[in-house]
Formats: structure tokens, C-alpha cells, sequence
């Protein structure tokens, strides 16, 4: 088939991440598969399309998947193709002015994008276009069921065992606990108040530990914490995760959440909001502590129990691990991810 992603930038992120794994072993499968993303400099797209120079560092081999830069995602600029794979609302918009020459139209639904990330009603008329959705997680078909009426196909996730592994000897046992925490520009990851509920936790449990990772912002946060990651190479996320005794997501909402679902595979146990996405791997007081929406007072509550009683802390860590390692894995997701779009051009 030839396949066609949009994607919104090639920036390290957890939704990109998806689009380009998929696109990347689906052109390991023969397929032939293109990655459009808009550049405005047409001197910069012009040479980096010439020479495949300026493709994400942070995906190991892209297995003959080309990125192609393009003022806009017109007519004109896209190939003509089997499928189109959409993955934002305003791009899944354009595509309905496009022709079926560029592809039947497929929308990777990662997030209500109505939320953060612009015009609810411009959103919901997205999932009421007649293309074919593929949600990646079940609340994510409750969205779709109450502001569009419609249900996608649901494929979670999978997470990649050879590069999220629990690394042994580096946890430290006994006398510190250290919390792990994403730091984002995002109000919504509810970095400033995780790092609030830490922080006022540490004064009752001085032993408590708090490091911080992300992409954002090479500056360390100016909350109290004891280590600051910037951009850690993909290859020590690992490491990093397997450190902490415990990883707390803060996030109002979630697509789905992989950093969550990385630090439990690595060992850590989950704290976590009920943010949607969370649904399909964290069940309260099995897998996760889950507290109630946006509930400050609760996630509080759920951390210092995870802080404090140690035997269900490690419980939480064992099942979750086991629960996110029987997860279907990329092999098992591209085949059904192959499988619906082959179904779309019946």
C-alpha cells in the first residue's frame, strides 16, 4: 500500500512517537510510506527533501519511511496514495478537501483535542467527518460517543519491551523514596501542582526524594527537587524510571498517558489522576493509586499512601508491571493497525 501520515511536527512527543512507529514499521512491512510535515522555509524543505536530512534522532532506523516537507497539506503538495493518515483535527479538516487520489481517509484519534489544543467546535466537527477513526484508548470512543455520535476502532498503545525494562540494582531500598515527575509547559500535565503536592509532602517525610525529567526547558524547574533530566537520551528513560520508587502523573487529561505506562514497565508504581486515557492500565489499589479527577486533595492523599506503606507500594509495582508487560506489543498493533486500513480501501 502506499500510505500517507500527516503529522504536526517531528518534535519528541508521545503522540508523534505513535504516528512515527507505526509509519516506520509498516514501511519495514514493504509498504511504501510517506511522512508530510509543514516547513515554512522552502530553501530548509527544499534540501532537507533532497538529501533526507532533519528526520527524528530519537527513532533508531525509519526503515525507508520518508519525510517530506511542505508549505501545506494541499492538493498539490501530497502524492497520491492508498490511505491518508491523519492525526490532528485541523489536518483531519484539510484532508476533506482533498480528492480520493491522496488516500481514504483515516484519523488517529490520540486525544480529545477540544480540550487543549484549540476550537472545541472545530474538534467535534473532526469526529463527525466520515473517516475512518482508530482511538487509542477506550475513553477516547467515550469522546467520540458523546460529541459525535460515532465509535472508532480502539488499538492501545504498546509499549516497546527492548527499550522499557526494569534496569536492576539501581532502586534504591530502605531509607529514601524517590518520586518522579514530568515537567512540562502544559498546564494541563499539572507539573507546578505535583510538584506543590511533593514538596509539601517532603516536609512530613524528609526522606522523600523528588526528580524531575522532560524536553521543554533546558532550565531546571524552579520548585525544590533533587535531580533535573533534560532530554535524556531514549536509551536512559530506562534508567531513569528505574530509579524512581514511584511515578506520579499529575495530567487533568490523557489520551492515553505512555510515560505512565514506560515507568510501571521499569517498575515504578504508578499515582495517577483518572485522567481518561489512564483507564485501560491503571486500577485502583491493583495496578496504580488512582485519584478522583482533579482532585488535588486526593492525589495527595494516594501519593502518601504510595509513600508510606511500602508492602502496598511494591504491590502496586508488581502488578502494574506484570499488567503493562502483557500488553500487546508493537508487532501485534502494527498487523492490526495494517489490517484496518486494508479494510478501508474495501
Amino acid at each position: 500500500m502506499k500510505i500517507t501520515f500527516l503529522t504536526p511536527h517531528l518534535r519528541i512527543a508521545g503522540g508523534v512517537r505513535i504516528l512515527l512507529m507505526y509509519a516506520t514499521l509498516l514501511a519495514e512491512r514493504e509498504h511504501d510510506v510517506r511522512i508530510y510535515v509543514r516547513s515554512g522555509n522552502r530553501i530548509r524543505r527544499t534540501i532537507a527533501n533532497i538529501f533526507q536530512v532533519g528526520t527524528p534522532d530519537w527513532i533508531d532506523d525509519m526503515h525507508g519511511a520518508k519525510v517530506i516537507r511542505v508549505e501545506d497539506f494541499t492538493e498539490e503538495a501530497l502524492w497520491d496514495a492508498d490511505v491518508l493518515v491523519s492525526t490532528t483535527f485541523d489536518n483531519t479538516l484539510k484532508t476533506e478537501a482533498l480528492s480520493e487520489r491522496k488516500g481514504k481517509k483515516v484519523y488517529l484519534l490520540q486525544h480529545d483535542e477540544g480540550l487543549y489544543h484549540g476550537d472545541r467546535t472545530l474538534a467535534d466537527r473532526a469526529y463527525q467527518t466520515p473517516a475512518t477513526k482508530i482511538v487509542v484508548s477506550s475513553w477516547l470512543n467515550e469522546v467520540l460517543r458523546e460529541r459525535a455520535h460515532t465509535e472508532g476502532v480502539l488499538l492501545l498503545n504498546p509499549i516497546d519491551h527492548t527499550q522499557f525494562y526494569e534496569v536492576p540494582g539501581i532502586r534504591t531500598k530502605g531509607s529514601e523514596v524517590w518520586v518522579l515527575l514530568l515537567s512540562h509547559t502544559y498546564a494541563w500535565k499539572g507539573t507546578a501542582e505535583g510538584a506543590e503536592i511533593i514538596n509539601r509532602l517532603r516536609k512530613k517525610y524528609p526522606y522523600v526524594r523528588l526528580a524531575v525529567f522532560g524536553v521543554r526547558e533546558k532550565t531546571p524547574p524552579s520548585f525544590q527537587h533533587d535531580a533535573y533530566y533534560f532530554n535524556p537520551p531514549q536509551e536512559k528513560l530506562r534508567e531513569i524510571y528505574s530509579r524512581a520508587h514511584i511515578y506520579l502523573c499529575p495530567s487533568w487529561d490523557e489520551g492515553f498517558g505512555l510515560p505512565s505506562i514506560e515507568a510501571m514497565q521499569c517498575g515504578a508504581a504508578l499515582v495517577t489522576y483518572d485522567n481518561g486515557g489512564s483507564k485501560d492500565f491503571a486500577f485502583h489499589e491493583k495496578t496504580a493509586l488512582v485519584a478522583k479527577r482533579r482532585d488535588v486533595h486526593d492525589l495527595e492523599l494516594q501519593l502518601e499512601r504510595a509513600i508510606t506503606d511500602v508492602p502496598l507500594r511494591e504491590s502496586i509495582a508488581r502488578e502494574g508491571k506484570a499488567f503493562v508487560g502483557a500488553l500487546p506489543e508493537w508487532s501485534t498493533q502494527v498487523t492490526k493497525f495494517e489490517a484496518i486500513i486494508s479494510n478501508v480501501l474495501k
